[in-house]
């Protein structure tokens, strides 16, 4: 991914703590990458679960012992109301967001949560005006465009100039209240040109 020199780390806020789940919860790990969240959440005391598109990540995670399938955010090869938790960190970007929100909503079983971290419009403010190249500027742009299309139409631009979405609160919270989730607690992190660069949430299952 490309990084301007408008640093995210500094935005980072670590009030979250993804593995805050009671001991031998079932908890899905969607977008699980390399497998950090999945090692936090073996070492907590809950049973870890990954759905992740890249074969390579799942054949390795698998080899380590991990319960992982290839799969999308979108469409969860998870059977409905199974699930005790899911962790999903900075995953909501790149896809679809309000089929994976639905998605959430049905694999949880009754009280279930989600600890979600999400990119707010900062982050992609940072990128168009504080990008070391008009490559990285350009990107931060075409993020912003593709959201207010998205907003606007329900989908993305094609190809790769509409892969990435910023999240909003506002949005975010409609998405919850169509499909039966409620907004537990929330972090917002430092701003940039007065925008939240992460959004931090948890959700639970009503």
């Amino acid at each position: 991914m490309v990084r301007s020199r408008h640093s995210w780390v500094g935005y980072l806020n670590d009030e979250l703590d993804y593995t805050s789940f009671p001991a031998g919860s079932l908890v899905v790990d969607v977008g699980c990458g390399e497998g950090e969240q999945l090692r936090a959440l073996r070492a907590a005391g809950c049973v870890p679960g990954g759905v992740e598109p890249s074969p390579l990540f799942v054949d390795a995670l698998r080899k380590a012992g991990y319960d992982v399938v290839v799969g999308k955010a979108e469409a969860l090869p998870v059977e409905a109301a199974s699930v005790d938790g899911i962790v999903c960190k900075v995953v909501l970007p790149y896809t679809d967001e309000r089929r994976v929100v639905s998605e959430w909503a049905r694999v949880l079983r009754p009280g279930g949560r989600v600890r979600a971290c999400y990119h707010g419009m900062g982050y992609y403010l940072s990128y168009l005006l504080d990008g070391e190249t008009l490559a990285q500027s350009f990107y931060g742009g075409r993020t912003l465009l593709n959201t207010a299309f998205y907003c606007a139409t329900g989908r993305r631009l094609p190809g790769w100039v509409g892969d990435t979405l910023f999240q909003s609160s506002r949005r975010l919270r409609r998405y919850y209240e169509s499909c039966g989730l409620g907004l537990e607690e929330e972090w917002l992190s430092r701003r940039f040109c007065g925008s939240p660069v992460f959004i931090y949430h948890v959700l639970v299952k009503l």
